[in-house]
């Protein structure tokens, strides 16, 4: 019983420390390499406390070496739009300036009952209330009501509402989000003279997004 007891107090450390390392995402945020490492931890972590014939080692080699690639690899989907697009995957438009994308739909295998389901959750009672539907990496759906349906804020009473529809992400982390840039319907020449009125290039941006009123916001990368 003793040995029991102190591989599971062993083993609660390693996997508490290893799921720390991962990061601080609830379980519906994570992607899905974060969510199959996870699952592969617990499985070995479970192994030696079952079974103490085997040797506490073999757990814990595996969880290193696991947790070490999951690290490099969270790192290099940072810095790669190719492998963040594999294993992230990217967000999908339900729904686009009011108009609904039924073959996307059919697409991610979502009936249109989820979808009314969705937005009733969120107090919305008609899809012609909505403006965008996306749903994001992490099974999420995001909704943006129309102008007219949104709550009436201080700024709108004044007359100085400033609202431009939806931001599209057109630069992250010095890539160019061509997906973006179809959303904006531009291409990469109307990018490339945006930075060069702004004495920028694509690399020097952190992040760039156009709303669809055609309002610009820049984030620069800072100096390391």
């Amino acid at each position: 019983m003793a040995t029991v007891l102190i591989r599971t107090a062993i083993i609660y450390i390693l996997f508490t420390f290893a799921i720390r390392l991962m990061g601080k995402r609830q379980v519906g945020e994570m992607q899905i390499s974060e969510l199959i490492t996870t699952f592969m931890l617990s499985e070995l972590a479970v192994n030696p406390i079952q079974d103490i014939s085997v040797p506490i080692f073999y757990s814990f080699i595996p969880l290193v070496f696991l947790l070490t690639m999951e690290v490099i690899s969270s790192f290099l989907i940072t810095k790669s739009p190719f492998l963040r697009k594999i294993f992230m995957g990217t967000p999908s438009m339900i729904i686009t300036n009011g108009v609904l994308n039924q073959k996307e739909l059919s697409r991610l295998r979502i009936s249109l009952s989820e979808l009314l389901s969705e937005l009733r959750l969120k107090d919305i009672s008609s899809i012609e209330d909505v403006e965008y539907a996306i749903l994001e990496q992490n099974g999420k759906l995001s909704i943006f009501l129309k102008d007219d349906k949104k709550t009436v804020t201080i700024e709108d009473m004044k007359g100085k509402s400033s609202r431009s529809g939806l931001a599209h992400s057109i630069i992250m982390d010095g890539a160019i989000n061509e997906s973006g840039l179809n959303e904006l319907c531009k291409d990469k020449t109307w990018l490339e003279k945006q930075l060069f009125k702004r004495s920028l290039t694509i690399k020097d941006v952190f992040l760039m997004t156009v709303d669809d009123g055609g309002n610009i916001n820049i984030i620069e990368k800072e100096e390391k």
